[in-house]
């Protein structure tokens, strides 16, 4: 039994697709799928129902996904030993929050680069809701992400803050303005957003629906300067981070919008796993360089 193989049937689980696991493991699909058929050759069962979509485990599957995973991570636990005290090696799965990735990593990447040159740095980018799940189950290290300033950390998981975000509603500064005092002034207003999986989005349809008014979204697109560009035409509103309008290049032709009953305070954590053997420095230079940069 080979640990790449263990490593592909883990990745399949906590990225629910085979395409998915061959984008973070950096190999072609059909190299996912030998990887699979490999391990369960060398186990002489059946762990995946190829059958369903999305796939999900075979009881068989289910019985040893966890004995997998600890596998996986006591490989890392004895790779760290190894090292004897040494400048920490490996590699290192972060994932980043989208919301985050345009702003928030580059300085702490060349930090981390210059002082730990045995590093080697995979990173993902996803929901934060996601990110988190995958830090729990063992697939990233640690994460980047963006939580309510009302709520914590899931059991499970440890971190530190790295800095404070705002959310934000934006609005074309000429043109044809509409005019918004109140949640009900909404109410027939387009939505320029991020797609379906979006924690904010999901928060901004909330606050709404409490208001009666039924969110209508016009454009979806994963990239704030194509959305707040598409505001700057006034093809609707949209809901961004305050740091990213900011330093939007469309910024001088964007107004943000207060709205009573729609503040959205966030936190920026840099949450990791326990025990996160051997890459303590790392990730304590990481979260230095992150709220040096927030």
């Amino acid at each position: 039994m080979e640990l790449d193989d263990v490593r592909a049937f883990v990745t399949v689980i906590d990225t629910g697709s085979i395409s998915r696991a061959a984008r973070d493991l950096y190999i072609t699909q059909s190299a996912v799928t030998r990887r699979l058929q490999r391990l369960e050759t060398s186990l002489g069962a059946t762990l995946l129902d190829r059958r369903s979509r999305p796939i999900v485990l075979t009881g068989t599957g289910q019985c040893v996904l966890e004995r997998c995973r600890r596998l996986l991570s006591d490989a890392r636990d004895v790779q760290a030993a190894a090292s004897g005290g040494g400048q920490p090696a490996g590699a290192l799965r972060i994932g980043v929050s989208h919301a985050l990735t345009e702003i928030t990593l580059t300085d702490p990447v060349d930090a981390i680069r210059r002082d730990f040159p045995q590093i080697a740095l995979r990173i993902q980018t996803g929901w934060s809701l996601d990110l988190i799940e995958r830090v729990r189950s063992g697939s990233l290290d640690a994460a980047v992400i963006l939580v309510p300033s009302d709520e914590s950390l899931p059991a499970g998981v440890i971190g530190e803050i790295a800095g404070r975000e705002q959310l934000v509603i934006v609005a074309p500064r000429g043109g044809k303005r509409p005019r918004v005092s109140a949640l009900s002034d909404l109410d027939e207003v387009q939505w320029i957003l991020s797609p379906e999986g979006c924690g904010t989005r999901v928060r901004l349809r909330r606050s709404l629906l409490r208001a009666g008014i039924d969110m209508r979204v016009s454009i979806e697109t994963y990239n704030y300067e194509l959305q707040l560009s598409l505001v700057a035409r006034n093809c609707g509103l949209g809901f961004v981070p305050e740091r990213i309008l900011n330093r939007s290049r469309s910024r001088s032709a964007l107004r943000m919008l207060r709205v009573p009953g729609l503040e959205f305070p966030l936190t920026i954590w840099t949450a990791y796993r326990q025990p996160l053997t051997g890459f303590e420095p790392v990730m304590a230079e990481l979260n230095r360089e992150l709220a040096r940069k927030l």
